[in-house]
């Protein structure tokens, strides 16, 4: 009964009070958006307020074939140059059927589509590169969730992460204490300017019924505080 009431701690009532704890503003999973293996992860970072690359894929093979598409694209490109000055001469040329100049046409309208097919190749080639360097910005990195040379796959879960720079406290409040709420002071152990009301559901929670779920934002670092919040006119 005791572990049931502890779990219950962020909707704990007394009178018009109520128990609530100190939490990071808002809790992150990192994902990875391409597969491939990682070749840079710094396990220091761990319990640590990172601003830069997190987590890096390999993308030696990547950035080979981009160069080797990069190339072919100048090749295309300057073959449909010449392809385009060929079929104006050839226009220009008396005694050639329609066919053939068709034919000439149809060269130009190949390699326009060739270009076009591998400009996008490139350009999902480019994203494909840019997704494998994890950076994060003022994130606290509560834990990696795989190794260094570990290979990763879509979708799969990087690290969990918080956010730091400011915290928030959940509370269900009563019937009661929900109406006119936009008029009444928060106060936080009896203080009042720590906290301000930052969402409010105005639909009923489905956990605690009859409640409204109403989060507070404030600038506390002692994440696990358990303080208590009242709503006073």
């Amino acid at each position: 009964m005791k572990n049931i009431l502890f779990l219950l701690i962020p909707f704990m009532l007394y009178g018009q009070s109520y128990m609530a704890e100190i939490e990071p503003y808002e809790e992150f999973t990192i994902y990875s958006q391409t597969s491939g293996q990682v070749i840079k992860l710094n396990k220091e970072d761990e319990t640590k307020v990172v601003t830069g690359i997190l987590v890096k894929l390999d993308d030696s093979l990547d950035q080979k074939h981009l160069k080797l598409y990069q190339m072919q694209l100048n090749l295309y490109n300057e073959k449909l140059r010449i392809l385009e000055e060929n079929y104006k001469n050839f226009l220009g040329i008396s005694g050639k059927s329609k066919t053939d100049k068709d034919q000439k046409y149809y060269d130009v309208i190949d390699m326009k589509i060739t270009i076009n097919n591998l400009k996008i190749t490139i350009e999902e080639l480019e994203d494909t590169i840019l997704k494998k360097t994890i950076s994060v910005k003022n994130l606290y990195i509560k834990e990696f969730l795989i190794q260094k040379q570990d290979y990763v796959n879509i979708g799969m879960e990087l690290a969990t992460a918080y956010d730091i720079s400011k915290s928030k406290i959940v509370v269900y409040l009563s019937g009661e204490d929900y109406k006119d709420l936009n008029n009444k002071k928060v106060l936080i152990d009896g203080k009042d300017g720590i906290a301000t009301i930052d969402k409010v559901d105005i639909t009923l929670d489905d956990t605690f019924v009859s409640a409204h779920k109403v989060i507070l934002k404030l600038d506390d670092k002692n994440f696990g505080k358990v303080v208590k919040v009242e709503f006073v006119k």
